[in-house]
């Protein structure tokens, strides 16, 4: 039964950023489609049915996350509020407030150095990239990223992917009696956020090339904000990472309406 509760909350949480992300994808995959030909397009399954398969693969990674999590996080001295809060009915954590200031902090720091990155990589960068960087997001895109980035990532690549990798680790190696090693949360931290900058390759492929430059990019942007959101697990929660990707693509669009004003 916990682990039913356990998994019910994630999931929820989950499911609401893959179905905002499945719908702000539409733009992207009529675009994609109208660049084939008509006889590679009839081959191709109707949009519907595109994006219901995007969104069931997607709930089948997240429910997989969920799961590995489940197994793996109290295991190796990792949490979730909500799980602690609405599961085990702990107390609240004496240093929640110490621990949204560095959420936000995290967040705001990240935000100006991807955006001081991207500027100085830009002239690097292919024009359709560039181009798509400037695009004034819409509101339904800033929201999709704070959803699905925000959260779904976030049990994806922390409560999933980095849980596991402390877990094995910790078994292998054998660092530590009671709970890891610093260093084998260290690795799984930077290991996670590589991986993380490894999965936002295909949505690039979509727009252009995978030169090095763009690979680079994508690793470096990605990755820095990876071991921001990981140390934060590991510091303090799942929702301490949570908060701080939403605060990400929220300063950062915050920043970018600055600029433009600005320039």
């Amino acid at each position: 039964m916990l682990i039913l509760k356990q998994f019910g909350i994630l999931f929820v949480l989950g499911t609401v950023g893959i179905v905002m992300f499945t719908i702000a994808s539409i733009p992207l995959i009529e675009q994609q489609l109208a660049k084939l030909s008509p006889e590679a397009l009839a081959k191709v399954p109707p949009l519907g049915i595109l994006m219901l398969l995007q969104g069931l693969q997607l709930t089948a990674l997240l429910a997989i996350s969920i799961l590995v999590g489940i197994g793996c996080a109290y295991r190796v001295g990792l949490n979730s509020h909500l799980l602690d809060h609405w599961v085990f009915h702990t107390t609240k954590s004496p240093s929640f407030a110490v621990e949204m200031k560095w959420s936000l902090g995290v967040g705001a720091a990240a935000a100006i150095v991807l955006l001081l990155l991207d500027r100085l990589m830009q002239p690097a960068l292919p024009e359709a990239l560039r181009a798509a960087n400037n695009t004034e997001p819409s509101g339904l895109n800033l929201l999709t990223a704070m959803f699905y980035g925000g959260i779904t990532e976030e049990i994806l690549m922390r409560w999933g992917l980095m849980s596991l990798l402390v877990w094995i680790a910790w078994k292998v190696f054998k660092q530590g009696v009671t709970l890891p090693s610093q260093g084998i949360y260290q690795g799984a931290i930077v290991l996670a956020a590589l991986v993380f900058g490894l999965l936002h390759l295909p949505a690039t492929a979509a727009i252009v090339p995978l030169t090095p430059v763009v690979i680079i990019r994508a690793l470096l942007l990605n990755g820095i904000a990876g071991i921001g959101f990981g140390w934060l697990f590991w510091q303090y929660s799942l929702e301490a990472a949570m908060l701080a990707h939403i605060s990400v693509h929220a300063f950062t669009f915050v920043l970018n309406g600055l600029l433009a004003k600005l320039v």
